[in-house]
């Protein structure tokens, strides 16, 4: 069963009574092995990964970043994958923030939000940005703080400056991708569609339990949704959607089975087999040779 990290509260204190709108973390592991968890965050979190891998997976996409790489998450659930690297590290250093600093953001700088912007909100679930040398001076200039799991009232007056600058710094740098995002994270909350979770994941092995976590649902509520609005269980959809993808692939791309079973979400090709011929009633090989 995978855990589910909650942040930023597994980041603090189980003790401290106090849950500052600024945290930053440096978050380090020698684990030499992946981690995968879902993630439920109720901050927004800048991600600058230092060292090792990070994919992310969102209700409607997923993202792969390297140390050269950040990321903005906004406050949702995902699925994360954490890789170590060569050197069995894995570090990543983490700034997380409130609704309560984004909407003081907006109220201080009201210019950068006169422009109605038209990208609809299920297109901006997150921001990738290169970790150029204005970005790593800003980082270096955080890690000489210690982790705010306890603050004084100077950290967080300090922390809000440093906020300020890197939203501002990317509000110049990035104006066309950054600020459309930057006005829906200041805009109404939305239910997370749940067509849109599903049908960005038709063919990855996500099982249902994560399926149902990206649309902050419970199993059985994403199964009953599902059924409302697809008139059939989920397992049943996906089998469908993914043997109707492959036999068009073996009949009009000329591919074979060991070509396309893992883009169809299908671990291994012999799952993948089993399942054509139980529903076809020939193999792949045998299909693509009678049409």
């Amino acid at each position: 069963m995978m855990n589910v990290f909650a942040l930023p509260d597994d980041l603090l204190n189980d003790k401290a009574a106090v849950r500052p709108d600024i945290i930053i973390y440096n978050y380090h592991t020698t684990d030499k092995s992946s981690i995968k968890a879902k993630v439920a965050a109720n901050r927004h979190v800048f991600s600058f990964l230092q060292e090792g891998e990070k994919e992310v997976h969102f209700f409607d996409r997923s993202v792969k970043f390297t140390p050269a790489q950040a990321l903005l998450i906004p406050a949702s659930n995902c699925l994360m994958s954490e890789r170590p690297s060569h050197a069995k590290q894995y570090r990543a250093f983490l700034f997380l923030f409130s609704d309560t600093n984004l909407a003081a953001f907006r109220s201080k700088y009201p210019f950068l939000f006169t422009t109605d912007y038209k990208i609809p909100r299920d297109q901006l679930s997150f921001f990738l940005f290169s970790q150029d040398e204005f970005v790593k001076g800003f980082i270096q200039s955080l890690q000489l703080l210690p982790n705010n799991v306890s603050p004084s009232t100077l950290s967080e007056h300090l922390l809000q400056i440093k906020f300020e600058e890197i939203m501002l710094y990317l509000c110049d740098r990035y104006p066309q991708e950054f600020l459309p995002l930057l006005a829906s994270l200041t805009a109404t909350s939305f239910d997370l569609p749940l067509r849109k979770v599903v049908e960005s994941n038709v063919y990855t092995n996500l099982s249902m339990e994560e399926l149902a976590f990206l649309c902050n649902m419970s199993l059985s509520t994403f199964k009953r949704k599902f059924e409302e609005v697809y008139g059939t269980p989920p397992a049943r959809w996906f089998h469908l959607k993914k043997m109707q993808q492959a036999a068009f692939l073996l009949k009009h791309r000329n591919v074979k089975a060991s070509e396309i079973h893992h883009k169809l979400g299908y671990e291994n090709l012999s799952s993948f087999v089993q399942a054509f011929k139980k529903e076809f009633g020939k193999t792949p090989k045998v299909y693509q040779q009678s049409v």
